[in-house]
């Protein structure tokens, strides 16, 4: 049990952090799920309750000083859960929870940290991670994950390294890793080369099981070689039962071909043989259904997984208002975000994001710019929605408009060095090309006072004023209190503008 490890922890934090009362409902498990242990999923609700901005240590250590118990497994669910739903901060957040109390991970854990590390932290921590692990827990399972995470960062090189690597260890002989280097091949570009992989996995005398067969059929849709991709199905009929996920991925083949009607039955195959209480299928069926553009089958498969759960989640609503969207149905779009508003249990920004982007591809400006509004002062915007805006006014040359969203920059997003550099470049090439000086002194305002202001930005500036022919002596001083240098061959321009000059 977790207690014993945290215990003596808890005894020295401070009596100012004594539980808060809990609100009423988080102790009841997920609508979305099958029935499980209970302790699980009541840690698992309580948890989720705190997304998306977080405080998972925080409840742990409120669930411990109520006296509830606490299991290893019960927190690794939890990591196995937000990790499915990609909340992979919080699952890691949770690893480390257990590591900083001194929990002894087994190897499986350490395979599951290392492929949460290289998802958010990038691919060099987790190797240091993966060389930081006694030699112990450097096995073909902490070895196949690492080949798992070359291949989500596409880095077929040094994938293939260890893979050579590893079959001088001899530790190749096994499904979890011709899988991953199927894997590899598959997301860099390399799918020629997975039905030999089969074929030698199949010689070596291992069998492939029903996630080799959706690689294999990956594959061969992004060969276009469709008639090989139902070979595969028919193959995989003939000794197992086919995965709704095998289905769904043919069904993605035919669209990409445009032979809709096929998709059409292929995708009611899936939903034969889909788990009912896994959300998740029910997801990728609203997806490949508005790919088809089949707005019946879409709405059809809603009512489906709201007859299949008591409740919808948050990612349920923004699947569908993404198909809706796609579909270019906005009746029904601003009938489900209504129907969101008034159920949803914490707020997420990405889905009000939909409805913003539907007005403003629509026309309908005002009611995108009381959304703004609002959210920005409920501390709900986020830099998806700034970034909405932003280039939506400048594609429309609606300069004062888009001026305004950068002076609300600080009040739409929280945090730090967060400013995307290739739109700051947009603005600075249309400021300069148009030859507008006051805009681009007020743009050069905004970006000092987001922390982004540099000599690219500067030298934007300066030749904004040579294109008009005006001068501004204060420039080199601005320049020296921003701590800004400018290129050498910018300095006879900002000579031009300035009577003070610079020196050479």
């Amino acid at each position: 049990m977790l207690r014993a490890a945290a215990t003596a922890a808890l005894r020295r934090l401070p009596q100012s952090q004594a539980p808060r009362r809990q609100a009423r409902g988080l102790q009841y498990a997920s609508p979305e799920r099958r029935p499980l242990d209970g302790a699980r999923w009541a840690l698992y609700a309580r948890l989720s309750a705190h997304l998306p901005s977080g405080g998972m240590v925080e409840e742990l250590g409120r669930w411990l000083r109520e006296r509830r118990p606490l299991s290893e497994e019960q927190v690794l669910f939890c990591v196995r859960r937000f990790r499915k739903f990609k909340q992979n901060k919080h699952a890691l957040q949770l690893m480390d929870w257990m590591e900083a109390r001194g929990v002894n991970l087994e190897l499986k854990h350490h395979a599951l940290r290392l492929d949460l590390v290289s998802k958010l932290n990038g691919i060099h921590a987790a190797e240091e991670y993966f060389g930081s692990l006694p030699d112990i827990f450097r096995s073909k399972q902490t070895y196949s994950t690492l080949l798992n995470c070359y291949a989500e960062h596409r880095m077929a090189e040094k994938g293939l390294e260890l893979y050579e690597n590893m079959k001088a260890m001899n530790i190749v002989s096994d499904i979890l890793v011709y899988n991953n280097l199927m894997c590899l091949y598959l997301k860099t570009d390399q799918p020629e080369k997975i039905p030999t992989t089969v074929v030698k996995m199949q010689e070596s005398g291992i069998q492939p099981n029903k996630f080799s067969y959706f690689v294999l059929t990956e594959s061969y849709i992004m060969m276009n070689d469709i008639e090989s991709a139902e070979k595969v199905l028919k193959e995989l009929q003939e000794v197992n039962s086919v995965p709704w996920s095998l289905y769904a991925t043919l069904a993605n083949g035919y669209n990409k071909l445009q032979q809709f009607d096929k998709a059409e039955f292929t995708l009611k195959k899936a939903e034969e043989v889909l788990d009912k209480h896994d959300v998740f299928s029910w997801h990728c069926l609203l997806s490949h259904y508005a790919n088809s553009g089949n707005l019946s089958e879409v709405k059809r498969i809603w009512e489906s997984l709201k007859s299949a759960f008591k409740k919808c989640t948050n990612r349920s609503y923004l699947v569908m208002l993404k198909a809706l969207k796609k579909l270019d149905d906005f009746d029904t779009l601003q009938q489900i975000f209504q129907e969101w508003e008034s159920s949803h249990e914490h707020y997420d920004m990405k889905i009000p994001n939909i409805i913003i982007q539907a007005y403003l591809d629509k026309g309908m400006v005002d009611k995108a710019e009381a959304m703004r509004q609002t959210t920005m002062a409920q501390d709900h915007s986020n830099y998806r929605t700034f970034c909405i805006f932003a280039e939506f006014y400048l594609e429309k040359s609606k300069m004062n408009e888009a001026l305004q969203v950068w002076k609300d920059a600080k009040k739409m997003v929280k945090g730090q060095d967060w400013v995307p550099e290739k739109l700051v470049n947009r603005y600075l090439k249309h400021f300069e090309d148009s030859k507008d000086v006051d805009g681009m002194e007020t743009f050069c305002e905004c970006l000092k006072n987001l922390g982004r202001l540099d000599a690219e930005a500067y030298e934007a500036l300066i030749r904004t004023y040579i294109s008009v022919g005006r001068t501004n002596p204060s420039i080199p001083q601005r320049m020296e209190v921003d701590r800004v240098d400018i290129r050498p061959e910018m300095f006879e321009s900002l000579k031009a503008i300035s009577t003070e000059g610079v020196e050479s």
